[in-house]
């Protein structure tokens, strides 16, 4: 990988952690740089993070694995951690690792909803037994998500939409990608598939899509904050200011 596309990578992990409301740590950039740079190994990585750390292997699925632990704000983990702070760290460790590890993985299908499940339990596999499953609950955050006996019916007809769109790749014009990504987005969040973790398998997917059309997203020149305000309108069917956001980082490859 180029040096010019590995500072792209870590663009990205840097603004899904400010969409998080924190920082990417120097060591995890650091680590995350060496697997793109191929000198490291992610999967080596995970596993020297939970031998460092002391994180128990034993896990007992005695819990509802889609929810969190009774009496905490955790979602039920395989180290067992019922305290915030620290899964937040792990969780932040382990997703960081396994998105620059997805960034070297060659696509082996289209850009389809059985896609989107694999980046989600790539992502956050290593932490959440409920890793690409798809939630059986409602769901809402700020806004309501699709209720969960209608997320398979809706991923088949959006995702066969946007096959049926070619994936984007026929759309010369930018302004016309811009409504047609914001459209995407947009309802892939709505759809809320998952239990958590939701946009950042959304933002993976559809980062590696604009890239597959000879275009790629800035996200070094985004604000975090206008990407938020921007997606939950998007969620409620106003695409507008989404439109907008993604006009500003689009650019085209040489």
């Amino acid at each position: 990988m180029k040096d010019s596309q590995v500072q792209d990578c870590i663009d990205y992990i840097k603004f899904t952690m400010e969409l998080e409301g924190s920082q990417l740590d120097s060591h995890v950039e650091e680590t995350a740089r060496g697997i793109l740079e191929g000198s490291l190994s992610a999967d080596e990585e995970v596993s020297r993070y939970i031998t460092d750390h002391g994180l128990g292997t034993n896990y007992e699925a005695g819990y509802d694995e889609m929810e969190k632990y009774p009496g905490t704000k955790c979602l039920v983990n395989y180290f067992n951690i019922r305290d915030k702070a620290e899964l937040r760290q792990c969780e932040h460790f382990f997703v960081n690792i396994r998105t620059a590890q997805l960034f070297l993985m060659p696509m082996e299908s289209e850009f389809t909803f059985s896609y989107l499940v694999f980046v989600h339990s790539h992502l956050f596999g290593d932490i959440y037994p409920s890793a690409g499953v798809l939630r059986t609950k409602d769901a809402s955050k700020r806004k309501d998500f699709c209720r969960p006996q209608y997320i398979e019916r809706y991923s088949q007809e959006l995702f066969s939409r946007l096959s049926r769109d070619n994936y984007l790749r026929n759309i010369e014009d930018d302004a016309d990608f811009a409504n047609d990504l914001a459209f995407y987005m947009g309802e892939a969040e709505a759809l809320h598939p998952f239990r958590d973790g939701n946009g950042r398998a959304v933002r993976f997917f559809f980062n590696r899509l604009v890239s597959r059309t000879g275009r790629k997203l800035h996200w070094a020149g985004c604000d975090a904050d206008r990407m938020l305000e921007a997606s939950i309108a998007a969620i409620d069917g106003d695409y507008q200011a989404l439109v907008n956001v993604l006009e500003d980082m689009l650019v085209k490859r040489d």
